[in-house]
């Protein structure tokens, strides 16, 4: 029997703990489509980036581990520019189910292979079921579709399927349970949790969030160490509260970033589970290809204190392995390894500098970058000012992205979480971090950076009263507006400036963020008011 199903992501579902260290998660699927003939799915319907779709197949007639069992669904979309492969995933039971997002408007075709062929495995029952798609564009105008790229910028793919450049920090919630939720929470309580985790995201001006080590809850829901289980399967109750936690986070406009192992002091790593990139390791890569890889809104780290476990080619190894099983690209990184295997470079120590930030983007500047230490709230001594100093200060050196929030210690909150998400205001949701953008600082006596076509500049300086402002190149006179860091967001209108080098004198003394330019907006009827 063959089903269909969409992923939507908002009914009442059962709960249950997730995992020791707290990840937790949400999802729901639709009826399923009936009087659909044997070999065919018949059309399915979708928007771009969600839902998700999902189909399944029954298949009594396999052998052996169904972990093991190989079959694939290709997609290919009807103008023949994209074509998407990706596994089928055994959904327990006797079932296999695959899924697809989409990621270009139109008609797509898809069949499926278990024909022994292609490294799949001869299953007749999954083999040459075929289907239908219409992607059609999405009508949320703040929708988003999988975290990305460009250049050494994180990007998000947007509604109408542009790239927006955005800030990448990377945020541990605060929550009334405190960071650990999976084993201190009843399943009643999820909803509560997850709910407190979204809104400690929004309060604080965070779209990334971070909810602790998944490590050998791969294997065993709950577990931590390789020697609290004796599986060598991926746990589908793990895979499933995972799911959910990234469709709730993603339905909210946020991404979920995923630290898939831990140290092997702790035996938090796949060494004791038939070794690192070993059998048991391997099946679990394509069980994570297959189930995760189609849904949007997750990234994923290979763990924390790597130097002490796993080499350089073991993690090249890992992500190659990860991005030829999986259709959909998410965005990998391994904290201390920056092999051109994977995609982000993902730093170790605590408290960097802006100068640190600068020579990281200038040293690599194909991929994006992060502290991912932790500078969490109290933590070495990263208090409030630090913190609100630093989220600019990485920003302003070209994109470099940082990891704060609440530490585990004491989950203590952010006392002003209000001028943590005036950064937000400030770059994502003006979209003011352009694509083209570069440091500039000899443009003012503070940090600049500006497009290359001189049309739009950000300026910021810390503990001033003024800002200089050498615009001499700039493209026409441009609207301007000057915003206070400290501060809940206000924008406090300087403009329009004509080229030339100015100075800004502030209302009083603060640390400062000037916007110089459209960013998006539509110039004044007639061109500009100087012209």
């Amino acid at each position: 029997m063959i089903q269909t199903r969409q992923t939507q992501n908002t009914t009442v579902i059962g709960l249950i703990a997730l995992l020791a260290f707290g990840m937790w998660a949400s999802v729901a699927v639709g009826e399923a489509k009936s009087g659909i003939q044997p070999a065919e799915f018949g059309e399915s319907k979708t928007t771009l980036w969600s839902p998700t779709l999902e189909w399944t197949i029954d298949n009594d007639s396999y052998e052996g581990n169904p972990f093991d069992l190989v079959a694939k669904a290709t997609f290919t979309h009807e103008s023949g520019k994209e074509t998407r492969v990706t596994e089928m995933f055994y959904a327990g039971e006797d079932t296999w189910k695959f899924r697809f997002t989409g990621t270009r408007p139109g008609k797509w075709t898809f069949i499926t292979q278990a024909d022994g062929k292609n490294g799949t495995t001869k299953d007749d029952d999954l083999h040459g079921r075929k289907g239908t798609i219409t992607v059609k564009p999405n009508p949320d105008a703040n929708a988003t579709g999988f975290l990305t790229s460009i250049g050494n910028k994180y990007a998000i793919q947007t509604a109408d399927g542009e790239l927006q450049p955005i800030p990448g920090h990377i945020f541990r919630p605060w929550s009334d349970s405190g960071n650990d939720i999976g084993n201190h929470a009843r399943p009643d309580e999820f909803w509560n949790i997850i709910d407190q985790v979204i809104a400690s995201a929004e309060e604080n001006g965070f779209r990334r969030v971070f909810m602790n080590e998944v490590v050998n809850g791969w294997f065993k829901l709950g577990a931590k160490g390789h020697d609290d289980h004796s599986s060598e399967n991926p746990d589908r109750e793990t895979f499933e509260y995972l799911e959910k936690s990234i469709n709730k986070l993603h339905d909210n406009g946020m991404a979920l970033h995923i630290w898939a192992w831990g140290d092997e002091a702790r035996k938090w790593t796949p060494k004791g589970v038939g070794g690192i990139n070993g059998k048991p390791d391997r099946r679990l890569q394509r069980y994570i290809a297959a189930r995760l890889g189609p849904l949007p809104g997750w990234t994923m780290n290979y763990g924390f204190d790597l130097q002490e476990w796993v080499s350089e080619s073991q993690c090249r190894a890992w992500a190659d392995y990860m991005h030829d099983h999986m259709g959909w690209d998410h965005l990998l990184s391994a904290r201390g390894r920056f092999g051109g295997h994977l995609d982000v470079n993902a730093y170790s120590g605590l408290k960097h500098s802006y100068r640190d930030a600068v020579s990281n983007l200038n040293d690599d500047r194909n991929r994006p970058h992060v502290f991912e230490e932790r500078d969490l709230y109290k933590r070495n001594g990263a208090g409030m000012n630090w913190t609100r100093q630093h989220v600019w200060l990485y920003t302003m050196a070209g994109g470099h992205a940082g990891f704060f929030g609440s530490y585990w210690k004491h989950g203590d909150k952010y006392p002003n979480p209000e001028v943590l998400r005036t950064h937000l205001t400030f770059w994502r949701e003006n979209n003011r971090l352009l694509a083209d953008m570069s440091k500039a600082n000899n443009l003012t006596d503070g940090y600049c950076l500006r497009t290359s076509d001189r049309a739009n500049y950000v300026l910021y300086k810390q503990d001033t009263s003024s800002i200089e402002l050498d615009l001499s190149r700039m493209d026409g006179s441009q609207p301007a507006v000057a915003v206070d860091t400290t501060k809940a967001y206000r924008e406090i209108d300087i403009g329009p400036l004509k080229p030339g080098e100015h100075t800004w004198k502030a209302p009083h003394k603060s640390d400062w963020a000037i916007a110089v330019g459209r960013f998006g907006q539509t110039p004044p009827a007639g061109g500009d008011a100087d012209d």
